[in-house]
């Protein structure tokens, strides 16, 4: 159950606390080796690195890096050794569903081939289905708005759920036929925690209680990086971690 003022988790994701279900991550963790990513603050590009685990919970998690050492990727390893107070995003994509959690310091492993992380072992994390990307959602404690031209004039909808890569939204009765599957938004307008994007969307589909399903299509780099980071941070207040600020300099 979520904590008053908590943001609440999202629909198919469940969170893991307790040590049977810990032990199976760690099991898979030790012996299939997944592939994940994770998103540095202040970066807009994931990394991918393979995750292991030593024989023991206690002893943690370690992510090697699994992306070529291009001058930009050399970039970030940089930054991170003169920085390791570097918060970040993990997601591990697991045989059965996907981990996420959360870290506030990067810790390189000495005398390693590879540039490899220490974490420790979470406490709590976050597991959902294998789905592409995790979907935020959104209520009246928590409100986010999706504004177009219609045919019949300005629309504004609230918004269900956000993701990186679509957006669900409420619309009122007799709207559904003027968001037919296929067609395309004009002059829509994503307002998410007060901060307004202009964004391209296309229909995809319509789900019951006069709900509609819409594809990102066009989106800034800034405003991409910026869901990338929102996301990351609500993640955080999920898990009771830390808060931290939200704002338009995430």
């Amino acid at each position: 159950m979520n904590k008053p003022n908590a943001f609440p988790i999202p629909d198919g994701v469940t969170e893991v606390t307790d040590d049977y279900q810990l032990n199976l991550c760690h099991y898979e963790l030790q012996h299939v080796k997944p592939k994940g990513t994770i998103l540095f603050a202040k970066e807009t590009k994931e990394l991918n690195f393979r995750f292991v685990a030593d024989q023991n919970r206690s002893d943690g998690i370690f992510a090697r890096l699994d992306d070529p050492m291009t001058p930009s990727v050399r970039r970030v390893m940089d930054y991170l050794e003169k920085y390791p107070r570097t918060e970040s995003f993990i997601q591990i994509t697991l045989l059965q569903f996907k981990l996420f959690f959360t870290a506030n310091q990067v810790n390189f492993v000495n005398g390693s081939q590879y540039k490899t992380i220490h974490f420790p072992f979470p406490a709590k994390l976050l597991k959902s289905h294998r789905r592409k990307f995790i979907r935020i959602p959104f209520n009246d404690q928590f409100p986010a708005e999706l504004k177009f031209q219609s045919a019949n004039g300005l629309k504004i909808c609230k918004v269900k759920d956000l993701s990186r890569e679509g957006v669900r939204i409420q619309v009122q009765d007799g709207d559904l036929e003027l968001l037919v599957p296929g067609s395309r938004l004009k002059l829509a307008n994503l307002k998410v925690l007060n901060r307004e994007m202009p964004v391209g969307l296309q229909v995809v589909s319509h789900y019951p209680g006069n709900q509609v399903g819409l594809k990102i299509i066009a989106i800034s780099e800034e405003d991409k990086a910026w869901i990338k980071d929102c996301i990351r941070i609500l993640m955080k207040q999920i898990l009771n971690l830390p808060e931290s600020p939200l704002g338009d300099a995430l």
